[in-house]
């Protein structure tokens, strides 16, 4: 058997344009893998990205991992705006959809789908599935649903995909989201995230309320991918389901508080302390 990989990472890089409350425009790298990246990258965690752009990547240089380039495709791109009272979303361009083989024969600790655009479909999630001693996904990647106009919004999965979510051991929900996919009919366990007011776990019909920790909040945008970062090198470590949680909610506070991409230290991390949460 081949050896495993600690985690595999599965979703795209991203073009993200940022429009801020006040009208402000910037560009920046995006994507669920780059953002969870910032809290492997700084831990030494041996981690691959299974991720595809176009030949019009700006962002090389800052990928945390190289994607695969299909040439004569575009990279995605992403809008985030900011200015109403709830974040809407716009899909600009989309590379193609991530396949099966691209993930590869190499087993994994922890696997991860973060889709951003539909680029996961059910039979690589199936397969991300079985590479995996612990799947985890990110219900951005399968609830979202694109219009012509490229606006994002919000739907049940359909129901091959649905199968294969419910085959997940953990699936991170927002708010909203949980709002199109109810947490309580998953045959996985879930996390809704509620930003300041922390994180619910949904486990073998159990609620338990995470609290959120202290947080100077500049962009929101990747607060949600740090945070399964988190909570995923807290199962990888061996800590229960809260406690990971909660790293993972600690992970979202230092992320929140920088633009774009989060640049976090080992030292950074090591500051977790479960006692000064709210």
């Amino acid at each position: 058997m081949l050896p495993a990989r600690e985690f595999l990472l599965v979703g795209h890089y991203c073009h993200d344009t940022i429009v801020a409350k006040d009208g402000s425009i910037r560009l920046a790298l995006g994507g669920a893998s780059a953002h969870a990246s910032a809290v492997l990258s700084p831990l030494g965690v041996d981690f691959h990205v299974v991720a595809k752009v176009g030949d019009d990547f700006r962002y090389g240089d800052l990928a945390p991992r190289p994607p695969r380039v299909i040439r004569g495709h575009p990279t995605t791109a992403f809008v985030d705006d900011y200015r109403g009272a709830e974040r809407a979303g716009r899909v600009a361009a989309a590379a193609p959809p991530i396949d099966p083989e691209d993930l590869g024969d190499v087993p994994c600790r922890i696997g991860m789908a973060l889709g951003i655009a539909r680029e996961i479909g059910p039979a690589t999630l199936a397969r991300l599935r079985d590479l995996a001693e612990i799947a985890l996904g990110d219900a951005q990647a399968f609830v979202r649903q694109v219009d012509a106009e490229g606006r994002v919004g919000i739907a049940q999965p359909e129901p091959s995909l649905r199968r294969e979510i419910d085959r997940l051991d953990w699936l991170k929900l927002s708010r909203s989201e949980a709002g199109a996919l109810d947490p309580a009919s998953l045959r996985c366990a879930a996390i809704v995230t509620d930003g300041e007011r922390g994180c619910v776990l949904v486990q073998d019909g159990r609620e338990i309320h995470v609290p959120a920790f202290e947080a100077r909040e500049v962009d929101p945008t990747g607060a949600g991918d740090c945070f399964l970062a988190g909570f995923a090198v807290g199962l990888w470590r061996g800590w229960d389901p809260p406690r990971a949680a909660l790293f993972g909610n600690f992970c979202g506070a230092l992320a929140v508080a920088q633009h774009g991409i989060p640049r976090l230290s080992s030292e950074d991390l090591a500051g977790f302390d479960p006692g000064s949460r709210r």
